[in-house]
């Protein structure tokens, strides 16, 4: 395992991790039905240090409280958490922050050692203040290292939970002056998630804290070739996810893990097509958060291998030679039409900044 020994810069000025050079790696839960742990090593990017190799874990999640999956999940956050992991990601919407709080208490590990990132749902974007107290007080922490926006659409309050459209208010950029407000004690940086350039582009012409974090889909069906270096160039680092395909059975995991370009890469490595889409992804300067319930998993994962300029460019081409994929569109639970159009909450595909008037993707 990599010891990593530099820091990436929180909009409050501060620098995370602090203190002396230690193992940095990190934990993520990102769906209902799944957390993730991983690993980092350092990267420059606009002039500072920031965390950058995280490969990570997956465990399915209890639908309530209390089930043998719930401790399952402890036990392993708090093992992860023994063998060196650093960062934890989740989400309000997962339901699990209680989990991911309970554990790191649990684990011995000092809560200064361990960064925390969270996200929070459409209904909190009138109010994200309220949001912050509410995952402060499942996770029964003084303090968030980061704190996104999970996605650029807003929905209305609870109860009623209506997904609202782009121009309506909140807007995204409301939202993101709110949010703005609240870095300091107990939230250390504040980022999106599930952002483009278009989306990006209309936040930063009046925010006054650049997003520390991006966190996007991304894949070798989905590589956002124009979206990485746009972030990179802004100072944001970009955080991935799916980075293996997704999860369940879907055509692009398929490919991932099966199709000839990804296992004959691994062969020439004596590597798993895991690693060699996580590696490529790494290599990229990205953050990966990749899925997976197994312990030796886990450690294969922590393990990835250098691509050649050639092998990293047949990667890059994916999109081409096999075929483009966006798993975000195939959510069913947001997915809906209006005025005959497909959109995720209410947001078409260009709303969301994805294509453009005519379908070409634009990220």
């Amino acid at each position: 395992m990599v010891v990593c020994k530099t820091t990436f810069k929180l909009n409050n000025g501060k620098l995370h991790p602090r203190g002396k050079p230690e193992r940095y790696t990190a934990i993520n839960a990102d769906t209902p039905s799944r957390a993730r742990i991983p690993r980092c090593r350092p990267r420059n990017v606009a002039g500072y240090d920031f965390v950058t190799r995280t490969p990570q874990w997956m465990l399915d999640l209890p639908s309530q409280a209390g089930t043998d999956d719930e401790k399952k999940l402890e036990e392993s956050i708090i093992h992860a958490l023994k063998v060196g992991y650093r960062l934890i990601d989740t989400a309000q919407l997962y339901g699990i922050e209680n989990v991911v709080g309970r554990a790191i208490r649990n684990s011995g590990i000092p809560r200064s050692e361990v960064t925390v990132v969270t996200k929070f749902w459409g209904e909190y974007h009138h109010d994200p203040a309220e949001a912050l107290r509410t995952s402060l007080a499942e996770l029964a922490m003084e303090y968030i290292d980061v704190f996104l926006m999970h996605w650029p659409w807003a929905t209305t309050p609870a109860p009623e939970k209506k997904p609202l459209r782009k121009d309506e208010s909140p807007t995204f950029i409301e939202t993101w002056k709110k949010m703005e407000e609240l870095v300091g004690a107990q939230c250390r940086a504040i980022g999106v998630s599930n952002f483009t350039q278009r989306t990006l582009d209309e936040l930063l012409s009046s925010a006054k804290i650049v997003p520390a974090i991006n966190q996007i889909e991304l894949h070798a069906l989905n590589p956002n070739l124009k979206l990485v270096p746009y972030c990179q160039s802004k100072g944001i680092v970009v955080m991935s996810w799916a980075t293996l395909g997704g999860g369940g059975n879907n055509d692009s995991k398929e490919l991932i893990l099966n199709h000839n370009l990804f296992t004959g890469i691994a062969k020439v490595h004596n590597c798993s097509p895991g690693v060699v889409s996580l590696s490529w992804a790494v290599q990229r300067g990205i953050c990966v958060i990749p899925k997976s319930a197994s312990k030796t998993r886990i450690e294969e994962n922590i393990n990835l291998v250098t691509l050649t300029e050639e092998e990293m460019a047949a990667i890059n081409g994916a999109q081409d030679t096999i075929k483009k994929h966006r798993l975000a569109k195939n959510i069913h639970s947001m997915r809906m039409d209006v005025d005959g159009k497909p959109t995720l909450m209410m947001w078409t595909w260009e709303d969301l900044g994805w294509e453009d008037a005519q379908g070409n993707w634009l990220t």
